[in-house]
């Protein structure tokens, strides 16, 4: 009877633990060179909204050199960027999310084989809206591809939803398979982000404690 207790006590206390886990945690958006304020407010408002933890505007800074490619086009690597970052973070900042207006890839792998996805002279430098580390501390978007086809309203919607998405992956969300999710997959168009309610679903919600 008193294992149970103390296993019923261990149990309670691991539930408010994980809830607790996002107390204080601080956000920081670490704009890249000719980022424009109106998209770093609305990148921060809209975090704050949906995960509700404080959210700071860091030093605007050049991009890296060491992310730079020219693999396909002149272009900045969306790995290279996040590991950039996760190295450089600050020590009150628990995760970061970069924010650049310049095309960035990665390389697309087959989830089956685990080779580059054919045909490999497309996948192996692959223009992307962002990436973010999932469980880590670092992810990156860029608004390089937001403004096709897009009003201002739109072009808006689309930064609000991929950043929210790419946080998301950094607090540990994996891409969801309700549709109307905003953790929903891109696969690869923009079109899937239009489509998306940018909110989290109930289940993603409560993977993190916000439900």
């Amino acid at each position: 009877m008193k294992a149970l207790f103390y296993l019923l006590i261990a149990f309670i206390f691991g539930i408010s633990s994980c809830q607790n886990s996002l107390k204080n945690k601080i956000i920081g958006i670490l704009p890249y060179e000719e980022v424009k304020q109106q998209d770093i407010d609305s990148v921060k408002s809209t975090l704050e909204r949906t995960y509700q933890l404080k959210t700071v505007i860091l030093n605007q800074i050049e991009l890296p050199q060491q992310a730079y490619t020219t693999i396909r086009s002149p272009r900045y690597r969306a790995d290279s960027l996040i590991r950039i970052q996760a190295r450089n973070l600050p020590d009150s900042i628990s995760y970061i999310i970069g924010l650049t207006n310049k095309d960035i890839s990665s390389t697309k792998y087959n989830k089956q084989t685990g080779e580059i996805k054919s045909p490999k002279s497309t996948y192996k430098d692959w223009g992307i809206f962002g990436l973010g580390q999932v469980g880590g501390v670092s992810c990156v978007v860029s608004t390089y591809r937001l403004h096709n086809n897009a009003s201002n309203q739109l072009y808006f919607t689309r930064l609000k939803r991929i950043s929210t998405h790419e946080i998301g992956h950094v607090l540990g969300l994996s891409h969801c398979p309700t549709k109307a999710c905003v953790m929903n997959d891109a696969n690869e168009t923009i079109k899937t982000i239009d489509k998306s309610t940018g909110e989290l679903c109930d289940e993603c919600k409560k993977d993190i404690y916000l439900n």
